[in-house]
């Protein structure tokens, strides 16, 4: 076998017809969940917990062989960020959590042939550091067994202890979304280089897990308060690729070595004080799309979980959208429509 390159994708056979049936099961899936007319929620981090505003400060003293892209000199960025859950439950129920990223005002053309001209450019994070299937074909079957009802997907876990294991490494309990680690799980191009991306709070929180029952968006209400007062401040760091055996581009359930490869920090994030939770808002922010595929070249999404999102993103996005009688925009600021 020949030895794995830096920086180098190696799509395998087939992965094109293993997208295409996961296409095929989230339109089914949507179908069944939202009869018209019935709002249409992403297949995909439904629940949203808030839209914010924030500020992305690239920082001056980054090394010069990473000043790439939207990391090429310091400057700040208004964005957008959207937290939200997997699932569509109560929020003291064990999920992953998402925080897509979109920043606004970035020149250049972008990967996306129908938005090259936008200048958004997204960064989309969870609460873990690696993702549960390796490929899009272990994604396609587990998205066949979950579907299939509760007997199937027991089997299917049963018979895949280590996407079970994984699987159950991901859902987690969770007192604030300002608390947490996030990080790509895939990896993205930074210029010639791989890298992954992670953002990390300044300040660890002092909000602790709920003993009592909740209400199931106080996750949400816990967001609202914080903002109230003060800000919330976060890190983005990049991790760079240094060995491409041990640091794989086409497994993103291998954690990335920060002891082999130390994060660097890049960037700055700050959600200023705000009120969020506004029915405008919280609508504006289920209507706006977030994909990594958003994205000047030199940041364009890397692996195979990248290479399925494009084309899952380029289907479902619109789905979702024409079955709301919804036409969806890349925003240019902080205005709500």
């Amino acid at each position: 076998m020949a030895k794995l390159q830096l920086a180098t994708e190696y799509p395998p056979k087939g992965e094109a017809e293993e997208t295409d049936k996961i296409i095929a099961l989230l339109k089914k899936s949507l179908e069944k969940e939202y009869p018209a007319p019935k709002r249409t929620l992403r297949d995909a981090h439904p629940k949203q917990i808030g839209l914010v505003k924030a500020e992305f400060t690239v920082l001056d003293n980054i090394p010069s062989q990473y000043k790439v892209g939207v990391f090429k000199e310091a400057k700040t960025y208004k964005a957008w960020i959207r937290f939200s859950n997997l699932s569509n439950g109560p929020d003291i129920s064990k999920d992953s959590r998402g925080m897509a990223i979109k920043l606004m005002g970035v020149p250049g053309e972008k990967v996306l042939e129908a938005e090259k001209n936008e200048t958004t450019q997204d960064f989309v994070l969870m609460s873990t550091q690696f993702f549960v299937t390796k490929d899009i074909a272990g994604f396609a079957s587990l998205l066949k067994a979950v579907g299939g009802g509760k007997v199937k997907a027991v089997f299917h876990f049963l018979t895949h202890p280590k996407l079970a294991k994984l699987f159950l490494k991901i859902r987690i309990q969770v007192a604030s979304m300002f608390g947490l680690d996030w990080g790509s799980t895939t990896p993205y191009l930074l210029g010639d280089r791989a890298v992954k991306y992670a953002v990390l709070p300044d300040t660890p929180t002092t909000e602790t897990i709920p003993t009592d029952k909740p209400a199931d968006n106080y996750l949400t209400q816990r967001m609202s308060s914080h903002l109230a007062e003060k800000d919330a401040n976060m890190s983005f760091y990049i991790q760079v690729q240094v060995d491409a055996d041990k640091m794989p581009i086409e497994d993103p359930r291998v954690v990335w070595d920060r002891g082999l490869s130390p994060f660097i920090k890049v960037a700055t994030i700050r959600i200023p004080k705000q009120t969020f939770d506004s029915e405008a808002q919280q609508l504006y922010g289920d209507g706006l799309s977030f994909t990594p595929w958003h994205s000047l070249p030199v940041h364009r999404p890397m692996g195979g979980i990248n290479r399925g999102r494009k084309a899952i993103y380029k289907t479902m996005s619109p789905f979702r959208h024409e079955r709301n009688n919804e036409v969806s925009t890349e925003p240019t600021d902080w205005k709500v429509f």
